[in-house]
């Protein structure tokens, strides 16, 4: 990245925090002949939902249908879920931007599942393209924000049969309730995947050397990032773990910066001011990484045994996402896999990003 910047300017001498993005896709681009825009006109948000849609349907033998009831906007969906016919959870889907509305992407859950009594209720909140038509063309990341996002959305209903609200649906511990969604965004780098609703205009499937280029330049960069997930990590955590008016926020900020991250602090900036999880998530942060771990070691079985093996599906349904938050989550995981989780996965994924 810095011999490119070097490139616009002889002079550098480092890679700033506000150019990383810019000379990351341009060495993609250049070294990879990777262009993330040529990828756009497969994503139309239309064919990306149906495709979303199948590919649960397929994995984990439910359907998708259309919900007939009211909604609180005129391009919110609403649909119903069901396993062998019968209704097993509805939800929402919010995903075009608009004045006023939430700016990020996120799962809400507006009533956990209860057996016998009551059947879970979702929305999916985003921001993508889309709106009146569906064909607005997504970029390939807000494809794998979607898939992120309704890996908690199934995580909700397939938990939904409890007892008791309190292990309903997303109600394990915070350092994996992340997991289950990140292992998802592993089959929008599938081929077989992609090429179920991967067209463009003209009905032509998204070609195989598009998705190897895309696969290979997936994890230029991957170590930086780590890097730099660590700096939030600790942001967060040293914010927390200590009286709050005994510390200086930018202070503070800058040391956890220096020690952590590839990039150097900018003058009179302050990141916390926009750093969103620091309400909600306060001292942990850190969960993203840690359920990238499990996430990355939960996929490792799926890996090798097939990515559309429904014998692999039904058993991650009834010994991961059905349970909800009633059994530990290193249980479920040491149910699923057959031993108890470990971080060779994640390290072999880093790995990649090496070569």
């Amino acid at each position: 990245m810095l011999a490119r910047l070097q490139k616009i300017d002889p002079a550098a001498k480092e890679v700033g925090d506000w150019q990383k993005s810019y000379l990351s896709e341009l060495v993609r681009k250049e070294q990879y002949n990777f262009d993330s825009k040529a990828v756009r006109q497969y994503f139309a948000y239309n064919k990306v939902r149906d495709g979303i849609f199948q590919l649960m349907s397929t994995l984990f033998d439910i359907s998708i249908h259309p919900w007939d009831t009211t909604t609180w906007h005129d391009s919110v969906e609403a649909y119903e879920v069901r396993d062998n016919g019968k209704l097993m959870a509805r939800f929402y889907l919010d995903m075009h931007p608009r004045e006023g509305k939430y700016k990020h992407a996120a799962h809400f859950s507006l009533q956990n599942g209860l057996t016998g009594r009551q059947l879970p209720v979702s929305s999916l909140v985003c921001n993508f393209p889309g709106g009146d038509d569906g064909s607005g063309l997504m970029t390939h990341d807000q494809v794998e924000t979607f898939l992120h996002e309704f890996g908690h959305l199934i995580h909700h209903f397939f938990g939904g049969e409890q007892r008791w609200t309190s292990f309903s649906g997303v109600a394990t511990e915070w350092d994996f309730v992340e997991a289950p969604s990140q292992m998802l965004e592993e089959w929008i780098w599938d081929a077989d995947t992609l090429k179920l609703f991967a067209t463009n205009e003209q009905g032509e499937t998204i070609p195989d050397e598009l998705i190897t280029k895309m696969n290979t330049t997936r994890y230029f960069g991957r170590g930086l990032n780590v890097k730099n997930q660590m700096f939030y990590a600790a942001t967060s955590l040293n914010y927390y773990n200590r009286e709050p008016d005994s510390f200086d926020l930018t202070r503070k900020m800058i040391e956890m910066q220096d020690r952590y991250s590839p990039y150097k602090y900018v003058d009179d900036t302050h990141f916390f001011a926009s750093f969103g999880h620091l309400d909600g998530y306060s001292a942990i942060y850190y969960t993203y990484m840690w359920s990238l771990v499990i996430a990355n070691d939960l996929f490792s079985r799926f890996e090798k045994e097939g990515m559309h093996n429904r014998k692999v599906a039904k058993d991650y349904r009834e010994k991961v996402l059905a349970p909800g938050g009633s059994a530990d989550a290193a249980e479920l995981v040491k149910d699923f896999l057959g031993r108890p989780y470990n971080f060779e996965a994640f390290e072999k994924e880093l790995d990649k990003g090496t070569r």
